[in-house]
């Protein structure tokens, strides 16, 4: 569905997501993927990135939590192999095929899975292009959650992609507040949070974060007219709706 214009693959996405399949085989025949993480070498690269831009001299001996692993739990054997003791990948639904790596746990409730984690015991946190879907109501609550399980000094490392996942644009941005909050369209395989890196960042900010470091990348312009936009995005600054992903780390204070 690459080449296929975002208003046909709204509603097209919306009647597929209404079928009676499992979200494991939709990832078996390529249809709402949850990333690559079930590749070992893209796997391996997305861990490697976070790992390196965390800056953390070693593993060993250390707590690893990752937000939204996919359609693959192989950050269990890489921390594992360099020393990890306890690994974390906490999900919002069982999407990943069941996998054995020692000393790693696997959970799929989101939010509630968060709180099952013991305060102030992650050395090490990171997701790669999961933030911006999130629901924008647990956005904060998710946030404060990686603060509470984070070490004093602990370190967190995020990639986020804020463009749609329609058409790579910001066509999401079209949208009223109250039809794209809804049930019905949160639940159709394209919800994104549509919250600026501005937003995200005075979030992680009033929640007890420092960034050590941003990394952004921009649209030369709006690939998506600001008269095509719903009224409450026509007004956000020119800076924000051109940031089209950013990498972040950020240490707990």
């Amino acid at each position: 569905m690459v080449n296929v214009p975002w208003f046909i693959k709204i509603p097209a996405k919306i009647i597929l997501s209404r079928l009676p399949v499992g979200e494991r085989t939709w990832q078996r025949v390529n249809l709402f993927r949850a990333g690559g993480m079930d590749s070992e070498a893209y796997a391996r690269s997305v861990f490697d990135q976070h790992y390196k831009a965390s800056g953390l001299g070693g593993l060993h001996g250390c707590t690893i939590l990752e937000l939204g692993p996919g359609n693959g739990l192989l950050t269990g054997k890489f921390a594992g192999e360099l020393g990890a003791t306890r690994i974390w990948l906490v999900d919002s639904h069982p999407i990943a095929e069941p996998a054995s790596f020692p000393n790693t746990t696997y959970l799929s409730d989101g939010l509630k899975s968060l709180r099952m984690i013991p305060d102030a015991s992650i050395d090490f946190a990171f997701s790669n292009a999961v933030l911006e879907h999130v629901r924008k109501r647990e956005f904060g609550p998710i946030v404060k959650e990686i603060r509470r399980v984070l070490k004093p000094r602990g370190v967190t490392s995020h990639q986020i992609d804020f463009r749609d996942h329609l058409q790579y644009a910001l066509n999401n941005l079209r949208f009223s507040e109250r039809t794209w909050e809804s049930e019905f369209m949160a639940n159709s395989g394209f919800y994104t949070n549509r919250l600026s890196w501005a937003h995200m960042k005075s979030v992680f900010e009033a929640s007890g974060f420092a960034v050590q470091s941003e990394r952004l990348s921009q649209w030369d312009k709006l690939p998506t007219p600001r008269s095509a936009m719903a009224q409450e995005f026509r007004d956000v600054p020119l800076e924000e709706l051109l940031v089209m992903d950013c990498h972040a780390v950020l240490t707990s204070i």
